[in-house]
């Protein structure tokens, strides 16, 4: 990240940013039509590779989790960022994510510690009341389990910085794709800008996870076409909030020297 690019994020942080809730989810729309057909088949194609992946034992979860997935989602994001701009894409661009494969894992890496350091309180009061070891058995021998313990209801409670965080971190893959942060100034950075407006980013996530689902609700295929309007819809929230379009000409002259 330039100086110019720090310059205005650590301004956003300072006087604050509105949230236009419906205007990104037309905005999403918007970008998704420009290239329909594509962002369909990259969807198909990174389904297929998510769900390969992840049928190998043990590494392809952490491959699918660490490594594929973020690349792929920041593929989308660079693709619609293109298509904002009113450039021309080629199909290998929902593949550029990959050149951030190292960043991308390392703060998924990071993001998963935290919120599951976040989560330690709550296991700790499953795991008194028995609840946790009753859980735990179940995954081995769901036929043969006894009742569960008696759950301890106000641990749900312990669950809530777990929520902030996940949300709270959400733009952290984007601004590591477009302002050439590191991993952990990224999700700190993601931190801080969301949480200026929390609740009503939380509520906007919310909103584009129910989109998504109505695509395998209402019709299977139907999420080939719903997953890349939210991918477009979020891309579409950072992209205003941080100001991405704004380009100085230092940040011009970088990007042709690059």
């Amino acid at each position: 990240m330039n100086e110019n690019q720090e310059k205005k994020l650590q301004d956003i942080l300072y006087n604050g940013y509105e949230f236009h809730f419906s205007e990104y989810i037309s905005k999403g729309f918007e970008i998704f039509q420009k290239n329909a057909g594509g962002f369909i088949g990259f969807s198909f194609v990174a389904g297929i590779i998510v769900v390969v992946s992840s049928l190998i034992p043990i590494i392809g979860s952490i491959a699918s989790g660490f490594f594929l997935s973020p690349a792929l989602v920041v593929g989308a994001y660079l693709v619609a960022h293109k298509l904002d701009k009113g450039e021309q894409v080629e199909f290998g661009d929902f593949f550029k994510g990959f050149d951030f494969i190292g960043p991308l894992a390392t703060a998924t890496f990071f993001a998963t510690l935290v919120i599951l350091a976040s989560l330690i309180p709550m296991f700790i009061a499953w795991g008194t009341s028995g609840f946790l070891g009753w859980l735990i058995e179940a995954q081995s021998h769901p036929y043969a389990m006894d009742e569960p313990p008696g759950f301890p209801a106000w641990s749900i409670l312990f669950f809530i910085p777990a929520i902030y965080l996940g949300i709270a971190y959400g733009w952290a893959t984007m601004l590591i794709a477009f302002y050439r942060t590191g991993p952990w100034e990224a999700l700190e950075m993601s931190r801080k800008l969301i949480t200026k407006q929390w609740l009503i980013i939380f509520l906007f996530t919310l909103v584009l996870g129910l989109l998504a689902s109505a695509g395998v609700i209402l019709l299977f295929v139907g999420i080939f076409v719903t997953y890349p309007i939210m991918l477009c819809s979020q891309y579409a929230a950072f992209a205003d909030v941080t100001r991405l379009l704004e380009e100085t000409e230092s940040d011009l002259t970088e990007h042709l020297v690059e």
